[in-house]
């Protein structure tokens, strides 16, 4: 599991385009907080808090998905490789392998498939940005906190979960809030409010109402403008630090699979991301900047991370005596490469066979191209097709489901054994569905079925557990 997430590349708009002359706007939801500064003693009482300032929320700030009793803990970036360059002319992104070295969480068992969260940060230079824009920057480091308003008439109105106690304007811009996330329309609303220029207040209140459902289609949901986009476009927009912490949802940690077997190394466990310049996501762009001070070795490097409570998508002793076919894309291939190395360690036991299918969009962007060859020498792999979508030639495939088509007979009877467990990990958004309408066609060619038997027959593999997917969106 790979989070995709992104930072918008600037943006050129004409809001004069994007102006209804009539419209309702949103009815903004009253301000129920405001910000109180303490005093230095109140400061110099936090020198014990954690660096990352949810941790100072107290054990009702549940994190989605923990194991058990684990909280996020700082561990130790131990290595980062580029294991692929990034290429502007195929629009190839540069991944990365981060060895981290998790001595700190204690003993915890975990297996192939199973995965880790990552808590992010928003980056330095747009905090301070936002910071300037807010009239905060020479308060940035002082202690405050959040209390409900002294005019709030809402019953129900409380401080939100994820915002500790007492923290700086810095930290909770840095640690809590999704800067980034989908602007609400009572949002856009309440920004309008906010804003002294007429046509620039329009433009977001516009947005706001019923009748701009269409820019607000093409502009937010599509074209992905956020927070620090509409203040770029709206230069008189002067929000408050209340009325962010209001409105914007928490910054929530990032799955990432582990890409190693728990038997390769004690304490430690291998990531990989990808990363695309001019598109970085927040998660991955913290991730860059930590593995470039790793880089520099000027400082031993962390991050907080958490184990995720497992699901079935995970290669246990169990699968062993059965077969598995694998279909990723691009760096969809991580849990799977924890998957053969656990084979390979347990080669007497892990009897079963296992086929692999990979797309990428160049040769040089296949992840670990050369290990996969190995394990199918070794034959921990009985079956290894690749796929290029930028570097096809004559009637290669292109795109995994269309290798999946190519070998429909063999793969539909590999998966008509009552011990086969097919796995796919890919993005959700679209490449799942098409590796889903791939398999379907498989069963149609192999099966002879019309397309309502083959659909059904994935339905019922998925309900016994034998069709298994990690998808991200």
């Amino acid at each position: 599991m790979v989070g995709v997430e992104h930072i918008n590349a600037p943006l050129v708009v004409d809001i004069d385009a994007h102006t209804l002359t009539e419209y309702v706007p949103a009815k903004p939801l009253e301000s129920n907080l405001e910000v109180v500064f303490g005093s230095a003693e109140q400061g110099s009482l936090r020198a014990r808090f954690e660096p990352c300032a949810q941790l100072n929320c107290g054990n009702t700030l549940k994190f989605p998905f923990a194991r058990g009793a684990y909280k996020p803990t700082a561990v130790t970036i131990k290595d980062a490789q580029v294991l692929v360059a990034a290429d502007a002319a195929t629009e190839t992104k540069r991944v990365v392998e981060l060895t981290l070295d998790t001595a700190a969480l204690g003993q915890w068992d975990y297996a192939p498939g199973d995965t880790v969260a990552i808590l992010p940060s928003n980056a330095p230079q747009i905090v301070a940005q936002l910071l300037q824009r807010l009239n905060l920057s020479e308060q940035a480091d002082s202690v405050c906190h959040l209390s409900l308003a002294l005019n709030c008439a809402k019953k129900s109105a409380k401080v939100p979960g994820h915002i500790p106690a007492t923290a700086t304007p810095r930290e909770l811009l840095t640690h809590c809030l999704s800067l980034h996330a989908v602007p609400q329309k009572q949002f856009l609303s309440a920004l309008a409010s906010c804003t002294s220029d007429s046509k620039e207040r329009s433009f977001l209140a516009s947005l706001s109402s019923k009748q701009g459902a269409a820019h607000y289609q093409t502009l937010i949901l599509e074209r992905g403008l956020c927070l620090l986009d509409l203040l770029e476009l709206c230069t008189t927009c002067q929000p408050t630090l209340a009325l962010l912490v209001e409105h914007l949802p928490r910054l929530l940690p990032r799955p990432y699979s582990i890409a190693n077997s728990p038997l390769e190394c004690s304490q430690q466990l291998r990531i990989i991301y990808s990363i695309r310049a001019n598109k970085a996501g927040v998660t991955t762009s913290m991730l860059e900047a930590k593995r470039e001070l790793h880089r520099e070795k000027q400082q031993s490097v962390q991050l907080y991370i958490y184990p995720r409570e497992p699901n079935a998508f995970r290669y246990t002793d169990q699968e062993f005596s059965g077969n598995q076919i694998l279909i990723a894309v691009g760096t969809g291939l991580a849990p799977f490469l924890g998957f053969l190395a656990h084979k390979q360690l347990h080669k007497e036991l892990a009897t079963g066979q296992t086929w692999l299918y990979v797309g990428a969009k160049m040769p040089q962007a296949m992840v670990k191209q050369q290990q996969l060859l190995a394990w199918q020498k070794a034959s921990i792999l009985q079956s290894l097709r690749l796929c290029y979508s930028r570097h096809s030639t004559g009637e290669q495939p292109k795109y995994v489901q269309q290798l999946l088509e190519q070998d429909a007979q063999q793969l539909v009877e590999l998966m008509q054994q009552p011990t086969t467990v097919l796995y796919v990990c890919a993005d959700g958004a679209k490449i799942t569905k098409c590796i889903e309408d791939g398999l379907r066609r498989c069963l149609q060619l192999g099966l002879k079925l019309d397309e309502m038997e083959a659909t059904q027959w994935l339905k019922e593999m998925r309900a016994k557990g034998k069709y298994r997917e990690d998808i991200w969106l």
